[in-house]
């Protein structure tokens, strides 16, 4: 099923689009990067682990289990492939939330500062938090990736593709995820659509509303499974403490340069 180029363009907030034939993510479509221009890969010795989205020129927000493991990352932004093009950056500092429990993915959240910032510009440029404890949502939220919808191939998808997806009742979520012994908590927020979902490769990438983050891909169950929808990270639950470890790093910043 193809989307409407036109609603792809209200929900991203951006003014061109370019259509394609082919359709990934699950029951998305092939997107050039300005359609996301927030969106950053993460790599691992080279090869794409995950996604991530840039909220200063110099730090990015992804899921924890991302990055739960010390290693050496790096970034690249501003590019429809994962694994070329744009600008790329090695990380620097990884922070995780301090709450982050591997076994449930509560409080799935982590930022990662680079080195050298990121040259903002057309096809590199920050997504917007959310209000603080924002309860209410955008119902049609967009989400992109790299990731693979076949869990038996390892390899990423080598363009960017996105979709579509509608918020689930949260009550109606508990609900499914009990039946896998998954607690679904007020951090976190369920959406999907009928063949529509993220996939394998895709966690860390924001859910995003006219160029506004919600949440960040956490986990689901297969992709696209109409019982399981997909899990994010409820943003708005955590942007004051993005706020206090990026102060905090300025502080610290601002006393080494001062000795």
């Amino acid at each position: 099923m193809k989307l409407s180029a036109l609603v792809l363009l209200l929900i991203c907030g951006h003014k061109t689009w370019a259509k394609s034939s082919q359709e990934r993510i699950v029951g998305g479509v092939e997107l050039p990067i300005h359609m996301s221009p927030w969106l950053a890969s993460i790599s691992v010795h080279g090869n794409y682990s995950c996604s991530s989205a840039l909220i200063t020129s110099q730090w990015l927000v992804t899921a924890g289990h991302c990055v739960n493991y010390p290693d050496r990352y790096s970034v690249r932004a501003g590019s429809a492939f994962a694994d070329e093009g744009g600008q790329k950056r090695e990380v620097l500092r990884i922070v995780l939330h301090p709450d982050f429990k591997l076994q449930t993915l509560e409080n799935d959240i982590a930022l990662l500062k680079i080195g050298k910032p990121f040259t903002l510009g057309g096809s590199v440029q920050l997504v917007k938090l959310p209000l603080p404890g924002l309860n209410i949502l955008p119902q049609t939220l967009f989400v992109a990736g790299w990731g693979n919808p076949d869990a038996d191939d390892s390899d990423s998808e080598p363009k960017l593709r996105g979709t579509l997806v509608k918020v689930i009742d949260q009550r109606r979520c508990q609900r499914l995820y009990s039946q896998l012994d998954r607690p679904i908590t007020d951090d976190m927020v369920c959406a999907a659509d009928a063949g529509r979902d993220h996939c394998y490769g895709d966690s860390g990438a924001p859910l995003v509303h006219r160029g506004s983050s919600y949440g960040i891909v956490s986990f689901a169950r297969g992709c696209a499974d109409p019982r399981f929808p997909g899990v994010y990270t409820r943003l708005a639950n955590y942007v004051t403490w993005i706020f206090n470890v990026l102060e905090n790093d300025s502080k610290n910043n601002r006393i080494i340069n001062m000795k």
